[in-house]
């Protein structure tokens, strides 16, 4: 067989998509995937490294992390049968992607957002309804309501904290979509520690509700690829026939378990994170930018003409932001997640270097 007969046996809907992409750059001080900058005490990963030292490495993880359920339980108030863990909040995502769309295909997504959510609907099949945000990059609740009740039984994925946006629905906003959306509503607050609405006492009320959270962001846990979702148990049970087996490997199950144990920890660090977002989001406002967009995430979103003479100007001198100008509505923006004090004071010398002359 030829290789160019060979990759016509790959799904044509496959080959039609591009990959999710990062430019692979050397730097200083990385400021471009939204990362916690603040790693966790050798103290904690000496504990963790004696545990996966003296675990059996040759039997497999537990089937079911109960531990680690338990645990999340008592963080976020949903029942332990209500929570499921998996290899990051992207499998999570693919997941009720997959027992979500056998019943219909209609997905409705709002732009600009998470690219991740139209690459994974378009390599399933799904047929897409696209809704925009407001030009402040706020939610337009009233065209989302529109899309749901013209699209019955479609699933909706919404991100509050929104990535690269910073936007956020209110818990008004959330019930008058849920009010008229009838198929799921999936709810990605990865960001959610650093602003906005905890959707989870809604589960209560709306069944069709899945949030989805991650180790990745406040908990500082980026390397794990760990995620979760939370939900009715009785929907949770459902979605769990589908999840792959031994999803969770026993080191990524042990450091979140111990993670989950200095919650105290975790807020004192997103808190500090906090006021250095709200600092440079005041040092931006000082700047000749276009425009400054205001963020409950750990990230802020700014827009200038200059963007790509700033983006290399940042680069030369070893900080790396994230170039969003492809998005939809985002042309010439770039998003800037808050690091260190020391990083971000470096941050703005740079960028007062590149203004200087204004």
């Amino acid at each position: 067989m030829e290789l160019n007969e060979a990759l016509s046996l790959v799904s044509e809907r496959v080959r039609g998509l591009s990959r999710y992409h990062l430019e692979p750059r050397s730097t200083t001080i990385k400021l471009n995937q939204n990362e916690n900058p603040n790693d966790w005490p050798l103290s904690i990963k000496e504990e963790i490294a004696q545990f996966c030292t003296a675990r059996p490495w040759n039997q497999y993880p537990n089937f079911v992390p109960e531990t680690l359920k338990g645990k999340l339980a008592d963080y976020t108030g949903v029942p332990a049968s209500g929570i499921l863990v998996g290899n990051g909040s992207n499998e999570m995502l693919l997941t009720l992607l997959l027992a979500f769309m056998a019943g219909h295909s209609r997905v409705i997504i709002c732009q600009p957002t998470f690219t991740v959510y139209r690459l994974l609907v378009n390599g399933l099949g799904g047929a897409e309804t696209i809704v925009r945000l407001n030009a402040d990059m706020s939610y337009n609740v009233e065209a989302l309501c529109g899309s749901a009740a013209a699209n019955p039984r479609s699933l909706l994925i919404l991100c509050s904290p929104n990535n690269p946006t910073g936007s956020v629905l209110t818990e008004e906003q959330i019930r008058a979509v849920l009010a008229v959306q009838t198929g799921f509503l999936i709810l990605d607050q990865a960001y959610v520690e650093f602003g906005g609405f905890n959707a989870v006492p809604l589960l209560r009320e709306y069944p069709n509700l899945i949030i989805t959270r991650t180790f990745s962001k406040a908990m500082a846990g980026a390397g794990l690829r760990l995620g979760y979702m939370l939900g009715r148990p009785e929907i949770i049970d459902e979605i769990n026939k589908i999840k792959l087996p031994y999803n969770i490997n026993f080191f990524s199950e042990r450091v979140a378990e111990t993670l989950l144990g200095h919650i105290d920890y975790m807020q004192t660090r997103v808190e500090q994170i906090n006021g250095e977002r709200d600092g440079l989001y005041a040092f931006f406002k000082t700047l000749p930018l276009d425009n400054v967009y205001p963020s409950c995430a750990n990230f802020l979103l700014i827009r200038t003409k200059k963007k790509r003479e700033l983006f290399e100007h940042l680069a030369k001198n070893g900080i790396l932001v994230r170039d969003v100008s492809g998005y939809p509505m985002l042309e010439n923006c770039l998003r800037i997640n808050a690091g260190t004090p020391e990083e971000n004071r470096a941050l703005q010398a740079a960028m007062r270097s590149f203004f200087g002359g204004e």
